[in-house]
């Protein structure tokens, strides 16, 4: 089993550098959802334990009540305690579960995306093996490659995102760069990693934010661009980690 969320949550909020780029995110309590769910315009309640996008929970405040969505289903409830209710009902026993801040995510040809930078430690040193954007399904409120993301360049799309602006297209890129490598030695101080995921998003604002870092990345969504070079680099550097 990796790392569990929250444990790397409060190991990164310890670093000045990063803190302010973490949505709020607590263990998951009923007051506590409930607080948030009345200080944000959505929540995001994640397993502690868990990849791929699988369990996630999103419950929006609505102009009258609240949307409450898992996968493909969805409840629509009148009161804050009728959401927290639905949360309930869709958790698993199994999992430990946190609750986080929504973030209104930016969007790339009318639909939401985050960022995937594969970190790797083939000898002493991290570097950045590949950066992709994770493009969501229609519809979908996570871009997981398991829930239906593609891959799109992440020049292109923070290129359109910027409206064309290269300057702030590559300073964008600069600061995403420098998040990845401190988010990489911060947890590597604390954890024995050789590789590690960064996700990051940018909200409508276009402020950066850390929504996790996993500490056991898949790699599939690399295939998908027509440029291979990334995902060449990421198993060469799989061959040297494993020797």
């Amino acid at each position: 089993m990796g790392l569990g969320k929250m444990n790397k949550y409060y190991v990164m909020l310890k670093h000045p550098a990063l803190r302010r780029y973490l949505p709020k995110t607590r263990w998951m309590t009923a007051s506590r959802t409930l607080r948030m769910l009345k200080a944000y315009p959505s929540v995001f309640i994640k397993p502690n334990h868990g990849s791929g996008g699988g369990g996630i929970i999103r419950a929006k405040r609505l102009s009258r009540g609240y949307e409450v969505r898992s996968g493909s289903s969805q409840k629509i409830v009148g009161r804050s305690r009728s959401a927290l209710k639905a949360i309930h009902s869709y958790r698993s026993s199994r999992h430990q579960y946190l609750v986080q801040k929504g973030l209104r995510l930016a969007k790339y040809h009318g639909v939401i995306f985050d960022i995937r930078i594969y970190m790797q430690k083939p000898k002493h040193t991290w570097m950045i093996a590949g950066m992709v954007a994770r493009v969501a399904a229609p519809h979908k409120f996570v871009t997981n490659y398991h829930k239906g993301g593609h891959a799109a360049p992440l020049h292109r799309v923070l290129f359109s995102l910027f409206h064309h602006d290269q300057a702030k297209a590559k300073a964008c890129l600069r600061k995403i760069e420098k998040l990845s490598m401190i988010i990489a030695k911060t947890l590597n101080k604390r954890y024995p990693l050789r590789e590690l995921g960064v996700d990051l998003a940018i909200d409508e604002d276009g402020h950066i934010w850390i929504i996790e870092a996993n500490s056991r990345p898949g790699h599939m969504l690399f295939y998908q661009l027509s440029d291979h070079s990334m995902i060449r680099t990421i198993m060469k550097n799989k061959q040297r980690i494993r020797k």
